[in-house]
Parts: C-alpha cells; sequence; structure tokens
C-alpha cells in the first residue's frame, strides 16, 4: 500500500527526491527488471527491450530508456526505491493510476493528486498515520490545515 506524504511531514532520516528523471537515470535504471515491463507498456506504451533500452510506441525505433516519460520514471522509482520519498506533482493521470496501484512506496505532493481508481493508502501528517480507501476522504485529508 502506498503511503503519501504532506506539507513536508517526512519522518527525520527519509529523503524527498523531487528530481525523478535525475533520480531515475542516475539511480533506479540500474535496478529495473522484468517488473518494469508491464509498467514500462501500461503508462508509456512502449516496450522494454533491456534495462537500459525501449522500443518506441510511435515507430518501433530503440531509443535509450531514459527517453521514458517523467511518469514513468516516478512510479519506477516508487516501485524500485520504497527507502525513499518521490514527489509526484509531475505525473499524469496514466501514472498516478500506476502509483496508487502499487504495493508499497513512499510518494509526497503539495496539493491532491490523485487517482480515481485508488484502492488503500497510507497517510502520514503531524498527527500520525492512518488509512483512507476513498478518493473523497483523501482529498479531504490532503486538503486539510493540519
Amino acid at each position: 500500500m502506498i503511503t503519501v506524504f504532506k506539507k513536508k511531514s517526512l519522518p527525520k532520516g527519509m529523503e524527498l527526491v523531487a528530481l525523478n528523471d535525475i533520480y531515475f537515470n542516475k539511480n533506479t535504471v540500474t535496478l529495473l527488471d522484468d517488473r518494469a515491463k508491464a509498467i514500462i507498456a501500461g503508462i508509456d506504451h512502449s516496450k522494454m527491450l533491456s534495462p537500459y533500452a525501449i522500443s518506441s510506441r510511435f515507430d518501433g525505433t530503440t531509443l535509450n530508456i531514459d527517453k521514458l516519460s517523467t511518469g514513468c520514471k516516478t512510479a519506477l522509482n516508487v516501485l524500485y526505491n520504497p527507502d525513499k520519498v518521490f514527489d509526484i506533482r509531475e505525473c499524469g493521470d496514466n501514472a498516478l493510476d500506476v502509483i496508487y496501484a502499487l504495493p508499497n512506496g513512499n510518494v509526497y505532493c503539495d496539493y491532491p493528486l490523485i487517482s480515481f481508481d485508488m484502492g488503500k493508502v497510507t497517510v502520514r501528517d503531524k498527527k500520525g498515520s492512518r488509512v483512507i480507501d476513498s478518493y473523497d476522504a483523501l482529498k479531504e485529508w490532503w486538503t486539510s490545515e493540519d
């Protein structure tokens, strides 16, 4: 289940990654395995050929994996680095749907970015943590002044 943070409520010692493209290109790319194939196909409609190459969805041209969208890179960062928190502000709806369906990971944003298909998430703020299982309840939590 994804854990959602807001308003700089990160526990001490947890790193917030705001530059998902750079983090992916320097770190996550070396961790990719078969789990990445479905995420890349689902978000960017591309085929992962190797940990460093994809097939373009437009004409099948082989591209460096750094050409993935920021949303796709963010989803992969969340999946492969569960000890870090990733800012999701650059993610589109297709990436948010994948991120909210991941079995674990940590995300952050200053404002509500919520998948309509969300299931349960853990939310953490200054008051502690709890589980939320509806879009409306998560939006209310995110916009509350705590």
